[in-house]
């Protein structure tokens, strides 16, 4: 897996590089996605596409360079590696035993607590523009969505700092996602008097997916030597079609005050692994220059264009005579392919958003916005998230945003942001810390600008 995942970011920086950076709007990020309600343009897209409707604000968009990187943990922060992972005050190694001031715990057991129970979770994210444009209250949207988090069990870190305990037994399920796709969309807004409708239609060409569907078993030190019974399944595609489409409401002022709401891929799904995509019919001149099914170990004698491989390690009774009488046996690694099905369908993750904003006179907006995904994978959590933010908008030409979220699949979030715009062209730029209100306590940072045409 180690090398799968080398190539696909390999492949995700050859694809950056040849078309354009990440899309995203600074704007929306310097409020912590506060962005339900006050997202305009072409930036109304993947947020509330009803705001197309607002053309008395913004008549035409079009993206002209855009970034945006996404990196993240939910165990380590700064401030977490400075102070057990660089030496004591004399550069010396920390010492664990110890407790901690004013706890019962030592430093071990409260690095062991900070892990989730469901295991350490590093992950990546990034959006590759294509064309992007919006003239009156239509808009047409490309890009490459690209996602990537794995898991590893917490009983790893178990049996480095407390050894391997005889008798106890320790989980090894663990989780891998890797997701690549293709969109194409087609937005529309229906203004009314006093409100606005929309909603947006999403071609989705998958470029592929890979990862484990199952984990499990575990791993234990007896009086009679080691036992193991774990195993995953690691399934992987290339090729895929789906659909995935955008509703969204948006009010009119109503005072000062403005409402929306959105569901975003209220129907989305790919099927994955059939003769019927644009990498499947385009697959002798995409193989002429990568051997893609090679480096996914997909059978390149048939049709078929998926693959699932079930691994295990079977330990039994092994010791310390078992291990010198054999050593190259001491770890027995299997590996099974296993039949997948002609086609593989998968949901497309949904997030409704409910979002509201104030504006004071011509000095500043208070956004907020409640959302949740229907789905717990890629990039939707079902954890409901609570995010506020602020916009300066005294001085035109130079805004300055804030924003900070509670809940959600980091827990916390602060953001700040600022751009320069002019007549018509918008500059901004924006950090977001995800899982701490600080750069020390962060557990992870998105970073975007953006550069748009506006009038």
């Amino acid at each position: 897996m180690k090398k799968l995942t080398v190539i696909w970011l390999f492949f995700l920086l050859v694809v950056s590089s040849a078309i354009g950076q990440a899309h995203i709007d600074a704007r929306g990020l310097g409020v912590c996605n506060a962005y339900t309600v006050s997202s305009r343009g072409i930036s109304a897209i993947g947020y509330n596409p009803a705001n197309l409707g607002f053309t008395d604000e913004v008549k035409m968009s079009a993206d002209l360079l855009d970034f945006k990187i996404t990196a993240y943990n939910n165990f380590m922060s700064l401030a977490l590696f400075n102070q057990y992972f660089t030496g004591d005050r004399d550069g010396e190694p920390y010492d664990l035993e110890v407790r901690k001031p004013g706890s019962d715990q030592t430093h071990k057991e409260y690095l062991l607590s900070e892990i989730p129970e469901d295991g350490f979770a590093v992950g990546l994210g990034v959006s590759v523009p294509l064309i992007n444009v919006s003239v009156g209250n239509y808009a047409f949207t490309s890009g490459v969505e690209y996602y990537m988090r794995n898991t590893l069990p917490r009983s790893m870190f178990e049996v480095v700092m407390d050894g391997n305990q005889v008798g106890r037994s320790f989980d090894l399920a663990l989780s891998q996602d890797i997701l690549m796709v293709t969109n194409f969309g087609f937005s529309f807004a229906i203004p009314f008097e006093k409100y606005n409708i929309g909603a947006t239609i999403k071609y989705l060409a998958g470029i592929g997916f890979a990862g484990v569907d199952s984990a499990g078993g575990s791993f234990s030190t007896e009086a009679t030597g080691l036992e193991s019974d774990g195993f995953y399944r690691f399934t992987r595609a290339i090729g895929g079609n789906g659909l995935a489409v955008d509703l969204g409401f948006s009010t009119r002022k109503i005072d000062n005050w403005q409402f929306g709401i959105a569901i975003n891929n209220v129907i989305g799904f790919i099927n994955w692994g059939n003769e019927d995509n644009y990498i499947a019919k385009s697959i002798g001149a995409i193989e002429s220059s990568m051997p893609v099914r090679e480096w996914f170990q997909i059978p390149t004698d048939s049709s078929d264009y998926s693959a699932s491989t079930l691994y295990t390690m079977d330990l039994e009774n092994v010791n310390v005579t078992s291990a010198l009488a054999n050593s190259d046996s001491l770890f027995q690694f299997h590996d099974q392919d296993v039949a997948t099905p002609d086609s593989i369908r998968m949901n497309y993750p949904a997030i409704f958003r409910l979002g509201g904003s104030y504006q004071y006179k011509k000095d500043f907006i208070v956004m907020a916005d409640l959302s949740a995904g229907f789905d717990d994978y890629y990039f939707a959590s079902r954890a409901w998230r609570l995010a506020i933010g602020a916009e300066w908008i005294r001085f035109k030409m130079a805004p300055i945003r804030s924003g900070i979220a509670f809940g959600g699949p980091y827990g916390s979030e602060a953001s700040l942001g600022a751009g320069v715009h002019l007549i018509w062209f918008d500059a901004d730029i924006a950090l977001k810390l995800l899982g701490g209100m600080s750069l020390a306590n962060a557990e992870g940072i998105e970073f975007g600008m953006s550069f748009q045409f506006k009038r």
